[in-house]
C-alpha cells in the first residue's frame, strides 16, 4: 500500500472493529418493562476514557415509548478498549439483555397485545345495539 493509501484511510476513519460503525446495545426498562433497542456511533459518541483499563467511554440514555402512559428512562455507560470491543458496562433504570434475550422480550410482548386485543373487540361487541334491539 503506497504512502498516500495510508494517509487517506487515516482520514477516511471508520471503526476498528468488524462490526462496523455502529454498536448495538439492548436494555429491558425496569419501571415500564419494555424492551429498548440503541446503538452506540463508534466515530462520535465516544470519549477518551480517565480509566487506566478503559481505552473509550460511552455514555447513553434510552427513553421508553410512553405506551400505556408509562415514561422511563435507561442510563447505559460503555467502557471500551482500544479496538473498541466492549469491556464491560452498567446500566441503570433497568437490564442489559442480549440480542436473543431482546427478541424474545419483544415477542411476548407482541403475543400479550394480541391476547388483550380480542378482549377489547368482546367488549365492543357487548355494548353495540343488536339488530333485533333497533326495530
Amino acid at each position: 500500500m503506497s504512502f498516500l493509501s495510508r494517509l487517506l484511510n487515516r482520514f477516511k476513519g471508520g471503526a476498528s472493529s468488524t462490526r462496523g460503525r455502529y454498536f448495538p446495545v439492548y436494555v429491558l426498562d425496569q419501571r415500564c418493562r419494555e424492551p429498548l433497542a440503541g446503538q452506540v456511533d463508534l466515530m462520535n459518541e465516544i470519549s477518551i476514557s480517565d480509566e487506566q483499563d478503559a481505552a473509550f467511554y460511552v455514555r447513553k440514555v434510552l427513553h421508553t415509548s410512553g405506551r400505556d402512559r408509562c415514561f422511563g428512562q435507561v442510563e447505559i455507560q460503555l467502557w471500551l478498549d482500544q479496538n473498541k470491543n466492549l469491556l464491560r458496562h452498567e446500566v441503570q433504570g433497568g437490564r442489559w439483555l442480549t440480542a436473543e434475550e431482546y427478541g424474545a422480550e419483544v415477542a411476548r410482548q407482541a403475543v400479550e397485545a394480541n391476547a388483550a386485543v380480542p378482549d377489547q373487540e368482546e367488549e365492543e361487541e357487548e355494548e353495540a345495539p343488536s339488530e333485533e334491539d333497533k326495530e
